[in-house]
């Protein structure tokens, strides 16, 4: 056998393994036609970019009947990513003793845009009572209106979910819809919304997959990404909940038209 062709097997081969283990291969950085970069993290570094980023959460209290307790130790930036981490190990929160912890970051305080283009390269965490969310929030901290990104509950998946949600607590309205596709845990995917005056339109690897008319905000909304266990939605991991579990984003960029 040649030299050349050696080289070419020993590449080939190399390259079906690095994507079999879903290694992160970043796209660059380049503006799509028509927007302007306004925000963006890499996650090249060793540690969270602070103030860009907070490791706490909003509220201070237990959201959805979820079980763990955030926790900064849940974050950690390693080979070019943000991976928010969940563990099955106790930690004080909201007054009470949690079953487990885990990581969320945002950029309340720091960051908050009114319409534009959202993008988040990931690869979501699999397995019985985990949810892996990126979403926009609205300023000052509160939870309406808001747009959920990305809304993904471990024991599916393979499916990607979309809200956006308006009004107050007495008359809060939403309009949600998902998107069945590959499983979202075995490799990276791209999430977008592209979300401006008359509404709000999500992609998945550059598709568009969802989109509304109805209750599209008109505010500024900041970002916000975590990995949360148990709750109303994603119910509650059990003896085949692998821990640790790992959300793990390659970059977030954020866009507005010119």
């Amino acid at each position: 056998m040649s030299f050349s062709l050696r080289a070419a097997i020993l590449f080939f081969g190399l390259t079906a393994v690095l994507a079999g283990q879903g290694v992160s291969k970043s796209v660059p950085k380049s503006a799509p036609n028509g927007w302007a970069l306004t925000f963006s993290d890499e996650f090249e570094g060793k540690e969270l970019e602070f103030p860009k980023w907070s490791a706490h959460d909003p509220w201070g209290h237990a959201q959805n009947r979820e079980s763990q307790a955030w926790v900064a130790g849940g974050v950690q930036l390693q080979d070019g990513m943000l991976r928010l981490t969940a563990r099955r190990e106790s930690a004080r929160y909201d007054g009470q003793m949690r079953e487990y912890t885990s990581g969320i970051v945002t950029t309340l305080g720091s960051f908050a845009q009114t319409y534009g283009r959202f993008e988040i390269r990931c690869r979501i965490a699999a397995g019985k009572g985990l949810e892996s969310k990126v979403a926009l929030l609205p300023v000052p901290s509160g939870d309406l209106p808001g747009i959920d990104i990305l809304d993904a509950i471990g024991s599916e998946p393979g499916v990607a979910m979309f809200a956006n949600r308006w009004g107050d607590e007495k008359t809060e309205r939403s309009y949600s819809g998902s998107f069945k596709g590959a499983d979202f845990s075995k490799d990276f995917h791209v999430f977008a919304v592209e979300w401006d005056a008359e509404k709000i339109v999500w992609f998945v690897d550059g598709k568009e997959r969802f989109r509304s008319r109805d209750g599209v905000p008109h505010q500024p909304l900041y970002l916000l990404a975590s990995l949360a266990v148990g709750g109303n939605q994603a119910k509650w991991p059990d003896a085949s909940t692998a821990f640790p579990a790992l959300f793990e984003i390659d970059y977030i960029r954020v866009y507005q038209q010119p």
